[in-house]
This record gives C-alpha cells, sequence and structure tokens, in this order.
C-alpha cells in the first residue's frame, strides 16, 4: 500500500546549492493537447488488458485490485465502453461493466444480479470522465476541465505526458477534485488515469497491450445475463 505522492524539496546539507524546480511552458501543454486532438480525429476503438485499483487514503489506508480487459468504440459519435474484470486482489471475481447509450450495466454472475443506472440529465459528465485519454479530444478537455502541463514520465517503459486536471463544472467538483493521466506520446492514448473523489481516495486505471482501432465485435457491448438473474434498476 502507498500513500499518495507528494512533493518535497530537500536542501543538501553543507553544500550552498538551490534547488531547481522546473517550469513547464504552454508550449508543453499545447503539444499534448495537439496530440490528443489528432488522435481524436482517428479514433475508431481500443483494446486493453487493465488493471483497475480503488485506493483509499483515509480513514485506513487500503487497496482494492481488480484485473481484466476493456474496449472502446466510437460510433455515430457516441462512445461505448465495457469492461470484463476477471480477478479482484488476486481472487476469481467476474464481472461485466457496460457503458453505453447513456446506460450503465454491472452484472456479477457469483451474485447472480445486474444492475442498471441511467446516467439521465448526468448523461454530458458520464461520457466526459469516459472520453478522458481515451479518444476525446485536446479541445473538448479544456472545456470541462482547467487542465496543466505536469512534465514527462515514464510509464512501464512508455514516454509519457503527465496532465493534472481540475474540474470547471460545479456538478463534478461535488464528487471529484482532480484526475491525472499519463498521455502516450506516441499515440495520444491514456496509458493511465487518476481520478480523486472529495476524501482524497482515487481510482487508477493502467492499459496495457493497447490496440487501436482494430475491428469491434457485434455483440461487444452487450451483457448476456442467464435466466433467473435478478435486475435492480435506479
Amino acid at each position: 500500500m502507498t500513500n499518495l505522492r507528494t512533493i518535497t524539496l530537500l536542501s543538501l546539507l553543507f553544500v550552498p546549492v538551490a534547488a531547481v524546480v522546473p517550469a513547464y511552458g504552454a508550449d508543453d501543454l499545447q503539444m499534448v493537447l495537439a496530440k490528443l486532438d489528432s488522435a481524436s480525429l482517428k479514433f475508431k476503438s481500443a483494446a486493453a488488458d487493465i488493471t483497475w485499483s480503488n485506493v483509499q487514503t483515509e480513514p485506513i489506508p487500503d487497496k482494492d485490485v481488480q484485473a481484466g480487459t476493456a474496449q472502446f468504440e466510437r460510433k455515430n459519435g457516441q462512445l461505448s465502453m465495457a469492461m470484463h474484470l476477471k480477478t479482484d486482489n488476486g481472487k476469481s471475481v467476474p464481472k461485466e461493466m457496460l457503458y453505453a447509450g447513456g446506460q450503465f450495466k454491472l452484472y456479477e454472475p457469483l451474485l447472480k444480479q445486474e444492475t442498471v443506472f441511467q446516467a439521465g440529465p448526468n448523461r454530458a459528465e458520464y461520457d466526459t470522465f469516459l472520453a478522458l485519454g481515451i479518444g476525446g479530444s485536446g479541445k473538448d478537455m479544456q472545456k470541462n476541465w482547467k487542465v496543466n502541463y505536469a512534465g514527462a514520465e515514464k510509464v512501464d517503459g512508455v514516454s509519457t505526458a503527465r496532465l493534472e486536471l481540475a474540474p470547471l463544472q460545479d456538478s463534478v467538483k461535488k464528487n471529484f477534485t482532480k484526475a491525472i493521466l499519463w498521455i502516450d506520446l506516441d499515440n495520444g492514448i491514456a496509458v493511465k488515469q487518476q481520478f480523486y473523489d472529495i476524501s482524497g481516495n482515487y481510482r487508477e486505471v493502467s492499459y496495457h497491450n493497447l490496440k487501436l482501432n482494430a475491428s469491434v465485435s457485434p455483440d461487444a457491448f452487450t451483457i448476456k445475463t442467464p435466466s433467473g438473474t435478478k435486475i435492480i434498476n435506479h
């Protein structure tokens, strides 16, 4: 379990050398936003292995790690997402998560239960989160977030640009304080995302073995449940 990364300035004992904090200019940010714009124009689909971590910092530090696969597709201007989670903290706990057409579904086979949420008037907010670094443009990002470039970092050997985002919409501020994205500088797609809630806890999703714009199965964004499955609508 690791705590949230903090920035600490250390003074060197007996060596009168001032610490230098790197300054990033507007050109760095504009370069990344342009990369996102370019990637958005070409984006059709994405598939990857994922690690989904829910990290609790207060009141007791804890971490829950789920692993599986994810698939995204943009069709008729709408972005859909399907996640197939297979393990939870190393144990087999399958879950199917689907977001399409303003509707979110969570199917839990071990419970024989499917929970359905309607985005309703909050659909634009859901869509905004879904597209962050996954097919969304830099222009759209700036409409909903204050975006800062926080430097270049290596993530699993991939050269990325770290973007730190603060929400502009009051409805989002009620639930989230910030988001951090690590954007692959080669393809303009996020390899890691973090979303922080108002308590300081966060959700982290890492993407591995990413495949872009491959063909998508017609039933990729449907969940097939057996008879007897309990349906809970919200």
